[in-house]
């Protein structure tokens, strides 16, 4: 009578699957990097929400599911990171009104209504990216001098609006510096409006500042 052949039973050693965590890790290892781009973009977001503390290596890879190592790909260290942090907003920021003088073609009412539109939208211009710099700018004289810069971009800007407007000297200066304290004041207090009511004061202030109705 031929005899039944035994099911082998697991081998001590033979390899068994990985589980679920060290499959991730190791999914994560072969994984390429990611980009530079979406650690300073994780960064911006960490500063809105944290402040500077939660600008850290670790936090920062836990919130994108990557490795400490995906970090040091890109950076040497977290002080490049935050320098490059600092720059990339002082570039875009004040690109976003430098932007507005090159359309239009100076016709500064034009102009000036865009810019209305740049801080009303929130789309591309974030008042909460802005107002987390400030914050760090009461710590760091590096960060400081990067939002002075950066103001002074931005009236010149502003300046140039009301130059085309048709004032000139002292008077277009103090309208571009009135406008823009303004806002920076607006957000600063928290102010709490809907996109409504702001628009429904549009022609008030434009009055005020630019002396116009039209």
């Amino acid at each position: 009578m031929a005899k039944t052949a035994k099911t082998p039973r697991p081998s001590a050693n033979r390899t068994r699957a990985p589980s679920g965590a060290a499959r991730t890790t190791r999914t994560r290892a072969n994984a390429p990097p990611l980009g530079r781009e979406i650690w300073l973009d994780t960064a911006r977001q960490a500063l809105i929400e944290e402040g500077t503390a939660g600008i850290e290596i670790n936090k920062l890879a836990k919130r994108l599911g990557s490795s400490r190592g995906g970090f040091y790909w890109f950076f040497k260290d977290r002080a490049q990171l935050l320098d490059e942090l600092i720059g990339y907003w002082a570039k875009s920021g004040a690109v976003l009104f430098e932007r507005i003088l090159q359309s239009h073609h100076g016709n500064g009412m034009e102009q000036y209504v865009a810019m209305i539109n740049l801080w009303v939208d929130e789309k591309e211009y974030e008042p909460k990216w802005d107002g987390a710099i400030r914050d760090w700018a009461r710590t760091s004289k590096t960060v400081r001098k990067a939002v002075q810069m950066v103001d002074q971009k931005r009236i010149a800007v502003l300046e140039r609006i009301f130059r085309h407007i048709g004032y000139r000297g002292k008077e277009a200066n103090v309208r571009a510096r009135v406008m823009y304290y303004h806002q920076v004041g607006y957000y600063a207090m928290g102010v709490r409006e809907s996109q409504s009511a702001r628009r429904a004061l549009i022609p008030y202030y434009r009055r005020v500042l630019t002396g116009r109705d039209t």
